[in-house]
């Protein structure tokens, strides 16, 4: 079973967070393929690594990474990947890996790497070939056996990062990212910076651009002097970034700006866009509540009166105190454009709900509950249903061991007892359908079917009493999942349902 973490700020924040175990990069499998290339007349190796995400007869498509150097860059490029993407930091996407070409022993990246023929060395000048073969042969083959969505990017690091930058200037319609890491652009005398600064301001708007460097070479390798000519002619729409890491080597760079290059492009990225909660509820008038941010967003705006937020608007903190009732809107800018998320959250003017006196003939130690066999795509009604099953939700209940694994619906049904007056917040966590009651009134309604536990919260003012409360939840598949928790005013821990607080 899946395990669900609380996080708590220093006030209240009633933030779950489904766990999933990650896969580690050396456990991903890697594809061994191979495609003859007629533009370089030879065979060329390739290792793909689909996503952990991908399942075979799925219809989801990945963003491509090309790394070049492909024989060395395997052993890290994907690995820092990896551990960005489980912190949330960008999405599932394919890697190609292109080893170089060897004949005999000589490696041949020098003749694919660099755009014109010099005297040393001697195989120079092959680039245009070598973005032939990519645009021509290897894109439209990956397109055609993988599950691609036709947004690439391009990795290269030192004459690798020469050839990504002119890739850039020659092909940049070819790829929408391009990761240059202490690229040499000092090559035959400058040769990529005077090409950059013939034609830079040709660029499309949409293309990324990201360069990283050490220090000791950022004026040796050139970027300092790329620098000066993207500053003087990129066109405004270009996003383009350079980078220095201290205190780093030529090829130990690599790890540090790797890893900073893709949060930059994929900055904004959420795989559930905006989350906070509580994200909705019912405020009083002059009664404050806060909202919290589950994740630190790089650059995030927000509203209180229902209108979207612009570039200009409050920057959103992690902690938002609305002063009464408001319409949020949360708004996050990404580098790109491509991951600009809007999530929103009504807190409705209201009053505090009515308590009710002990219930008689109430006993302590959880929720009665009603088990229904049926397949559904929402919450059935089950008035006129007869249940299959009863019994007791205490403290040792789990719905995983309920004689039903899979298409039932189970109703919950009791009272919860309120000890102080305040705000609260109510939160269901599912993989099916959950709606929360209390007080007889629908506080929370995820009557649908989800691909995985989806987290719903509402905050609501209370008084010091007893509250009818009933949960309804149905599963269609296997595997049931389901977790009810809420938060006692100015508390840092979550009280989980069922709890010595509720009677049947």
């Amino acid at each position: 079973m899946k395990k669900v973490i609380l996080k708590c700020l220093p006030i209240i924040i009633l933030v779950l967070y489904i766990s999933t175990p990650g896969v580690n990069a050396q456990n991903a499998s890697v594809i061994n393929d191979s495609i003859f290339s007629n533009i370089l007349n030879e065979e060329r190796s390739i290792k793909v690594i689909l996503p952990d995400e991908y399942m075979p007869g799925s219809s989801e498509k990945f963003e491509v990474i090309y790394l070049t150097d492909g024989e060395w860059v395997l052993d890290f490029f994907p690995y820092i990947y990896k551990f960005a993407k489980n912190e949330n930091y960008v999405p599932p996407v394919i890697f190609v890996d292109i080893p170089n070409k060897y004949i005999g022993k000589a490696c041949q990246r020098d003749r694919d790497f660099l755009p014109v023929h010099v005297e040393n060395p001697v195989i120079s000048g092959g680039a245009d070939k070598f973005i032939g073969f990519l645009k021509n042969e290897l894109i439209p083959y990956i397109d055609k056996t993988y599950p691609t969505n036709g947004t690439n990017s391009l990795y290269g690091h030192s004459y690798g990062g020469l050839f990504v930058m002119y890739t850039l200037l020659k092909e940049p319609e070819l790829f929408r990212t391009y990761y240059a890491t202490d690229p040499s652009f000092w090559w035959n005398n400058d040769f990529m910076i005077k090409l950059a600064s013939e034609s830079v301001g040709n660029l499309p708007s949409d293309k990324l651009l990201w360069i990283a460097g050490i220090d000791e070479t950022f004026r040796g390798m050139g970027i300092g002097r790329m620098d000066s000519v993207l500053k003087a002619k990129a066109p405004l729409g270009l996003k383009w970034k350079i980078a220095t890491f201290p205190n780093e080597k030529h090829n130990s760079v690599k790890l540090k700006a790797i890893y900073d290059g893709i949060k930059y492009a994929y900055s904004g990225y959420s795989k559930s866009g905006i989350q906070f909660h509580p994200m909705n509820g019912i405020l009083l008038k002059d009664k404050p509540a806060t909202v919290y941010l589950v994740d630190q967003y790089s650059d995030v705006s927000y509203t209180v009166d229902g209108t979207e937020p612009t570039i200009t608007s409050p920057k959103a903190p992690q902690k938002i105190t609305l002063s009464g009732p408001a319409q949020l809107v949360i708004k996050s800018f990404s580098t790109s454009g491509r991951y600009d998320f809007v999530t929103k959250g009504s807190f409705l003017p209201g009053e505090t709900m009515s308590a009710s006196v002990k219930p008689k003939k109430i006993e302590k130690g959880g929720l009665k509950y009603s088990l229904y066999s049926g397949s559904w795509d929402k919450m059935p009604d089950v008035k006129k249903m007869k249940p299959v099953h009863n019994g007791i939700a205490d403290s040792l209940f789990n719905i995983q061991n309920l004689p039903i694994k899979t298409g039932f619906a189970c109703v919950f049904e009791g009272f919860l007892e309120i000890k102080d007056d305040g705000y609260y917040i109510f939160a269901t966590s599912a993989n099916n359908g959950a709606r929360l009651f209390l007080g007889n009134k629908l506080i929370i309604d995820a009557n649908e079917i989800s691909p995985a536990e989806k987290i719903n919260s509402f905050i609501i003012p209370l008084q010091k009493g007893f509250y009818p409360i009933r949960v309804d939840y149905f599963q269609k598949e296997t595997n049931p999942i389901l977790h009810l928790l809420y938060m006692t005013p100015g508390s840092s821990s979550p009280i989980g349902i069922p709890n010595k607080y509720l009677y049947h």
